[in-house]
């Protein structure tokens, strides 16, 4: 007998139904799917809004495979008598429902279009369950080629579940919008596992049900706005490790660790040293939890980890080394700001999940063990640009394209952490400590002092547009010069120094024709000064290039002669072929 215990008994119908719905044409059309996810919206998906899902799967843990079926509720914002949805064509569906009765419908092996029985006119609601069944597409290297993982725990050898999936979307699960604007107001998700393992998932646990047979089903439910990549299944042999802390709005957090049984000696001192050190860190340096009235949830993965909301992945196995902290769990938790609270509206604005989140890890690390760990971060983190192509591309990109910072590609790739790490330093720089914070919180919170929020706090969508007018607000000046260099072009900016009229000339050059006043850190004769500009230019008078050290501390992205272009960097990652 399988470890679900029960597949003999009760899914030998899978094969028939599966048989059966492939002669009626409802078998999977393709083995692949599509694994690339916010693609610009077809109008027709542009029509309606996402309210709500709800899920409600059996985990077939030995054939890799879930059965069940998807609800979806939604609004139209125009006339609306056939819903488009991103769903892959890997699984079967068995029937569609809409208002009450099954409807028609067709698929290819990316969309599912569902004829509704009546056409909803502008502001109506509407409802469509999907039932189906199969094999979900299986990630290869989880998190970054995702999909779902099957893997046992190391020591008991038990069933060890997990979801991850931002690169690929939630169509690689159930009918979906696959796109930062399909984000739902909320969501139910029920998940029946073997007996003896957890379903850990977001929001708050409603109930739990144990079946006859022994299987226990889940019920969880979120009732704040989710990002459909942070929508997560965790299942295992787990320990649950719970506290409270008491947030900077006054807000009682649960805290909630699912933690391997086998590894639960451990899990306990992390999640008493680890959890309130990292949390209080970002609370006092973004603002308050956004998901209080929910919960502040880690679940141990067979991955490394992910920013699923409310219940984010840790697999980094409890290692503090090099940083003197987790630097998987500081990251993942900085995306409750940083991605799940203040969503990108497009993948073409996905730096600043990645770059704001990435920024506060030296930040950390500084409190922990002092300059030297805050330098050597920031800089790995220079280290890692490429500047092949803008962190935030004007057109609108699908993950893959972002991500695609080959030969032929034009994403920045990698360059949305470390890059964005590096503008966020010198932003910070160029406009001051509290400028540069109260923007942080205005982009995040849409105000600079959400301490006075109470939940349910409001998320919001946002653009790099709207970073450049906020900054620009609180510097008191535009800035969308700024933004034009270290955002909207690959290459890096380059300070050339030269002699010149009894004193030092300083220009930025690389940099467009609209100016680039960007101010510098000099060290003369052991004092270090800020140098401002007049358009690409500074000039310091009776000073030689012996006389100076240009930005010893690095507060100022630039390109260095020490460092590869990008097009050298590409000659040494694609040698040529002999």
């Amino acid at each position: 007998m399988s470890v679900d215990g029960r597949r003999l008994r009760r899914w030998p119908l899978i094969a028939a139904v599966m048989l059966l719905a492939a002669c009626a044409g409802r078998g999977p059309v393709t083995s692949e799917g599509t694994l690339d996810s916010g693609r610009p919206l077809s109008a027709a998906m542009q029509a309606y809004d996402v309210l709500h899902y709800t899920l409600d799967h059996d985990i077939l843990v030995a054939d890799k495979a879930i059965a069940g079926s998807a609800t979806i509720r939604f609004r139209a914002r125009e006339n609306l008598p056939v819903l488009e949805l991103d769903f892959d064509g890997v699984y079967t569906i068995e029937r569609i429902v809409a208002a009450g009765r099954e409807t028609a419908w067709r698929r290819d092996a990316e969309k599912l279009w569902v004829t509704l029985p009546e056409a909803l006119a502008p502001n109506a609601e509407g409802e469509v369950t999907v039932y189906y069944h199969g094999r979900p597409h299986e990630a290869k290297r989880a998190p970054w080629e995702g999909g779902f993982v099957w893997s046992t725990t190391p020591s008991s050898g038990e069933p060890w579940i997990a979801t991850a999936f931002q690169g690929e979307g939630c169509d690689i699960w159930w009918p979906c919008k696959d796109h930062a604007s399909g984000e739902p107001l909320g969501a139910d998700l029920y998940f029946t596992v073997p007996a003896g393992l957890t379903a850990a998932a977001n929001g708050v646990l409603v109930d739990t049900t144990v079946r006859p047979d022994g299987r226990t089903r889940f019920h969880w439910r979120t009732s704040v706005p989710t990002n459909t990549y942070g929508i997560s299944l965790n299942v295992g042999p787990y320990v649950l490790l719970e506290d409270t802390y008491i947030s900077r709005n006054g807000t009682e957090v649960p805290i909630r660790f699912w933690a391997l049984r086998e590894n639960e000696t451990q899990a306990r001192k992390f999640f008493a040293s680890d959890f309130p050190e990292v949390f209080e860190f970002l609370e006092r340096t973004v603002g308050p939890y956004p998901w209080g009235q929910e919960k502040l949830g880690i679940v141990e993965t067979p991955h490394y980890g992910m920013e699923h909301q409310t219940i984010n992945a840790y697999g980094n196995k409890y290692r503090r080394q090099p940083y003197g902290f987790d630097y998987i769990l500081h990251h993942e938790l900085a995306h409750e700001w940083f991605g799940n609270f203040m969503t990108h509206a497009t993948v073409s604005d996905l730096w600043l999940h990645e770059g704001l989140a990435s920024y506060l890890q030296p930040l950390f690390a500084r409190e922990t063990l002092g300059d030297v760990a805050f330098h050597a971060l920031m800089y790995r983190a220079y280290l890692g640009i490429k500047s092949c192509h803008p962190i935030a591309p004007r057109r609108e990109m699908s993950e893959r394209e972002l991500f695609d910072d080959g030969e032929d590609g034009e994403g920045p790739g990698g360059d949305i952490y470390s890059k964005g790490t590096w503008l966020a330093h010198s932003l910070r720089y160029l406009i001051g400590d509290e400028a540069f914070w109260r923007s942080i919180r205005r982009l995040v919170y849409g105000t600079p002092d959400p301490e006075t929020l109470e939940p349910p706090l409001i998320p919001r969508f946002r653009t790099t547009d709207d970073l450049v007018r906020i900054a620009s607000e609180e510097a008191g000046r535009d800035l969308a010069w700024f933004f034009e260099v270290y955002a909207r072009q690959g290459p890096l900016p380059v300070l050339e120094q030269r002699e010149a009229d009894g004193g030092l000339v300083l220009e930025w050059t690389g940099v467009g024709e609209s100016g680039f006043p960007m101010p510098v850190p000099v060290e003369i004769g052991g004092e270090l000064r800020r140098v401002e500009f007049e358009g690409n230019l500074a000039f310091l008078p009776g000073v030689e290039v012996a006389d100076v050290r240009i930005d010893p501390g690095m507060a100022v992205l630039q390109k260095l002669d020490t460092v590869p272009t990008c097009e050298e960097r590409r000659a040494e990652d694609d040698p040529p072929r002999l």
